[in-house]
């Protein structure tokens, strides 16, 4: 492996009022060693990271006044530190505030090594002839403050690979990966001069201007991978925008493969582009919040932690531990509940369904996988810089015990154990020793002596979730 990008700063862009700096996974040979995965709720600050790292692949960019942070008593300032510990600085002109200047631009990786794509992933579908190598087409493209801004120049990049015989079987390569079966495509020319991709099928053909825009995606996103090198770093701001699940899940697949000897930078919104076997080989995941004091923070999930993740992966008698359900609080801004098991999310909901009561809250996809799981998900949810969480066990010796634990180690989080040992009733058949008594009856149906209790420890929870912190 080469030079890579150890991390970057960034400081006075948009909502980066404070400095902020952003570990990048490194490839190591392995599939998904060099993904960094950033996630967070919407408006948390991820688009201006791709935004950012846009910069960093000009040598001479420019930031308009409404792109600066206002608040931030610092001027705008970025720098990369490579894998070697040498760092290189883009920080503004005192005397011209919109434009920045490099310093120790040469040192490794230069900035045409830095491929972004924004998520607005169109093109005019009818365009001239013209032909743009990867560094032209690096340094020609803009990034938009306009989400809805079409691509400028992606054609030029079209021309070259439908004209070169090894570009083009090389581009279909990758797509097929994506596509498959792959469509046969070519560009033609319409009566009024102008050029057009010509997708052909069974009984006809479409061109560029009456395909799907995940389609169009698709294309944009194989042309920054099927020409790239060892030690690029390819930037991808949204990639599911128009993507089928399946597609997303294919283009997964392929990023993590490209990413044993490169950067790749995913910001999303989407629990397909979470691969738990990609992070055990080294991909970072790093949630992106905005904060009301601090701006826009990151919180990196530490290397210890995947110790965590791992025991929970290779947990076969709860596989949905870290499924799909529970990838998706990494988009939640806040307001956790951590319950038992799956039983307990489906009677939790039944219980606040038929008292009428709103938490503003999410459980956490099917619960944890028992008490004993409880504690590495809640080291997972403080680590990524989740505030507000809570925890309800049942009523058992041993949940008292790891409730009291928790309550000591994460005191920002709070926790309940259930007046009875269980969420229901279990009869001597299923346990093999003796009945246990629950607060739901064997029809899921909350029991009236235990209605107070029940309503007690929601009562304490929203009062948490709605309370300001401190």
């Amino acid at each position: 492996m080469g030079i890579n990008i150890k991390n970057i700063s960034i400081n006075g862009l948009r909502g980066f009022s404070k400095k902020r700096t952003i570990p990048l996974a490194i490839p190591n040979g392995k599939i998904g060693g060099g993904l960094t995965i950033l996630v967070g709720p919407n408006n948390g600050g991820k688009t201006t990271i791709t935004e950012a790292f846009n910069g960093l692949s000009k040598n001479s960019p420019s930031f308009s006044m409404e792109k600066r942070n206002y608040i931030s008593s610092s001027p705008l300032e970025f720098s990369i530190e490579n894998s070697n510990g040498q760092i290189k600085y883009l920080k503004s002109n005192p005397r011209a505030e919109s434009e920045v200047k490099w310093e120790n631009i040469d040192v490794e990786p230069k900035s045409e090594k830095i491929f972004v794509l924004p998520s607005r992933r169109v093109f005019n579908p009818y365009f001239q002839k013209n032909y743009l190598n990867r560094l032209q087409y690096i340094n020609q493209s803009g990034y938009s403050q306009y989400r809805t801004k079409e691509l400028d120049h992606f054609y030029t990049r079209i021309f070259k690979i439908s004209e070169e015989k090894n570009s083009f079987n090389e581009f279909n390569k990758v797509l097929k990966k994506i596509i498959d079966p792959l469509t046969e495509w070519r560009i033609d020319q319409s009566g009024h001069g102008e050029y057009f991709i010509k997708f052909i099928y069974k009984n006809g053909f479409h061109n560029s201007d009456g395909i799907g825009e995940g389609i169009l995606s698709i294309f944009v996103i194989v042309d920054a991978l099927y020409d790239s090198s060892q030690d690029d770093v390819i930037v991808i701001d949204e990639p599911e925008l128009s993507l089928h699940p399946s597609l997303q899940k294919k283009l997964e697949l392929v990023l993590a493969e490209y990413s044993k000897d490169r950067q790749i930078v995913l910001s999303t919104h989407s629990p397909y582009f979470i691969n738990w076997d990609s992070i055990e080989n080294g991909a970072k995941i790093i949630r992106v919040v905005s904060e009301k004091e601090n701006g826009i923070n990151i919180y990196p999930l530490q290397e210890n932690i995947v110790n965590s993740i791992n025991c929970l992966l290779n947990d076969r008698n709860n596989p949905r531990i870290l499924g799909l359900e529970s990838k998706e609080i990494f988009f939640i801004s806040d307001n956790i509940i951590l319950v038992e098991g799956q039983e307990d999310v489906f009677y939790y909901k039944k219980i606040l369904k038929d008292l009428n009561i709103k938490i503003d809250g999410d459980f956490f996809g099917w619960g944890v996988g028992g008490a004993s799981k409880m504690e590495p998900i809640a080291e997972i949810l403080n680590n990524l810089g989740f505030k507000k969480v809570v925890g309800i066990l049942d009523g058992n010796d041993e949940a008292k015990s790891i409730s009291n634990k928790l309550t000591s180690q994460y005191k920002e989080y709070k926790f309940f154990c259930l007046p009875t040992k269980d969420i229901r009733d279990k009869e001597k058949i299923e346990i093999s020793k003796k009945e246990i008594e629950g607060i739901v009856d064997k029809n899921g149906n909350l029991k009236e002596d235990y209605k107070e209790n029940v309503l007690s420890i929601f009562n304490g929870i929203e009062k948490y979730f709605t309370l300001l912190p401190s």
